[in-house]
């Protein structure tokens, strides 16, 4: 090993060693053009992302909160005089179980009436596809799982998902089917009982994209797991002239983050029945779409930016929740909110943004990075979730906290939340009694 090295050998190495560094990285340009090789170079480029998220599987799992926040106690907070007759669909972790649960809480008295914590390991092992973006075995455990906008069905069950297949269990945890893919964010229904969820395809086929480039899009299904339609929301752009949005960038794999479908009520003097909202948060885009037509009706950025969550309001106004991000569209680890989140009202009647929970949010400091949620409420209210701090808050009309619920254990370490969404008692009677009521061995 301590043999002297002739220095026009080590020159040579060094020049060769160059020249193969440059056609490896002429090949991660277009690793399509060159087939296996390129197939092979991304493989090679991968090997440090692959080490690093097999060694962080390995290691003990902390689901805690990170980043600084007040220490406050655990569970729900109701101001005295205030009865919420609904219910809230929360993801939380068990420290019991130690994993991520589903609870249905009924809010007039903070108990929970079901827990579900279905073997979900067991349900995605049927899973076929195999992605760059995700490692269902490794990433997916019953541990791990962190449903994302569970849905509450008619017998008590739910539909659920966390960057992963989308999965309808029944009200004990059972599965009832299982559309396969990476969904992730929002699942909604429309008037008509249908639902609309954000998906992303395992790989893309388009040329000239990295087997990491996140290819999103709209599903249209029923209840029953019925695939009605897809609509990939690039060529949604490319359709109507807006392509230069995502292709006009230097590249990145997450162009787009489609991260909800808003269903509108129904006709409108700015929309029509199935007409959908869609939020595209690395575009600081909205979209009103026609799906009937493909036609995009309305669009507009800014002045929210980053925003998660669209909802209609009334027959002229939508509310968007701003997560307020510093410009960073390039490198959204390093971003933070430009002091706080916003929930920003955008009346289509006048064309103005107004801010009607400043001050609330302000004295609140509602700040997650990422996700975020603002739930019209009836009675002019909004349930606010600042999804990384793990707080969910109802506000009344001129800011006034109704009631909170915070996610932490006894010793106070919090937990995050995932997109908590409001149980009405009467649209959501026959499954709120369903769950509580079902009896399981």
């Amino acid at each position: 090993m301590s043999r002297p090295v002739p220095l026009w050998a080590l020159g040579l190495t060094l020049a060769l060693g160059a020249l193969v560094l440059l056609g490896f990285g002429f090949v991660l340009l277009a690793p399509r053009r060159h087939g296996a090789l390129g197939e092979l170079a991304v493989q090679v480029a991968s090997i440090p992302d692959t080490v690093g998220r097999a060694a962080g599987a390995l290691l003990p799992y902390h689901p805690t909160i990170g980043q600084p926040y007040e220490p406050l106690p655990g569970g729900l907070w109701r101001r005295p005089g205030f009865v919420d007759p609904g219910y809230i669909l929360l993801t939380v972790f068990d420290t019991a179980r130690r994993r991520w649960v589903v609870q249905l809480l009924r809010l007039r008295d903070g108990q929970v009436v079901r827990t579900y914590a279905p073997d979900i390991a067991a349900i995605l092992a049927h899973s076929t596809f195999r992605s760059a973006l995700i490692d269902l075995a490794r990433d997916k455990t019953n541990q791990r799982f962190m449903a994302m906008h569970p849905m509450l069905m008619p017998d008590g069950g739910l539909i659920v998902h966390d960057t992963s297949p989308l999965v309808r269990i029944d009200a004990c945890g059972r599965p009832e089917w299982m559309i396969d893919g990476i969904f992730h964010h929002s699942l909604e229904r429309a008037p008509d009982g249908t639902l609309w969820a954000s998906y992303r395809l395992p790989r893309t086929t388009r040329p000239g994209l990295g087997p990491q480039f996140a290819d999103e899009g709209l599903m249209h299904l029923t209840a029953a797991g019925k695939v009605l339609g897809r609509t990939a929301v690039i060529d949604l752009l490319d359709a109507n002239n807006m392509g230069q949005l995502w292709r006009g960038r230097p590249y990145s794999d997450d162009p787009i983050h489609l991260n909800d479908i808003q269903p509108v009520p129904g006709d409108g003097p700015y929309w029509r029945s199935g007409d959908l909202l869609i939020s595209l948060r690395n575009l600081s885009l909205l979209l009103l779409y026609r799906p009937s037509t493909g036609k995009v009706v309305w669009s507009r950025g800014l002045p929210w930016r980053f925003q998660h969550d669209v909802s209609v309001l009334d027959d002229h106004r939508i509310s968007v929740f701003d997560n307020h991000w510093r410009f960073a569209w390039d490198q959204p680890e390093q971003a933070e909110p430009d002091g706080t989140n916003r929930m920003l009202v955008y009346d289509f009647a006048t064309d103005q943004v107004s801010e009607p929970l400043a001050r609330a949010f302000r004295d609140l400091n509602i700040h997650t990075r990422a996700q975020g949620r603002a739930t019209p409420l009836p009675g002019g209210d909004t349930m606010v979730e600042e999804t990384e701090l793990g707080r969910v808050v109802r506000l009344a009309a001129d800011g006034t906290v109704r009631w909170n619920f915070i996610s932490a254990d006894a010793d106070r370490n919090r937990f995050e939340l995932r997109w908590t969404r409001y149980i009405d008692p009467v649209a959501d009677k026959i499954g709120i009694q369903a769950a509580e009521n079902a009896r399981c061995e």
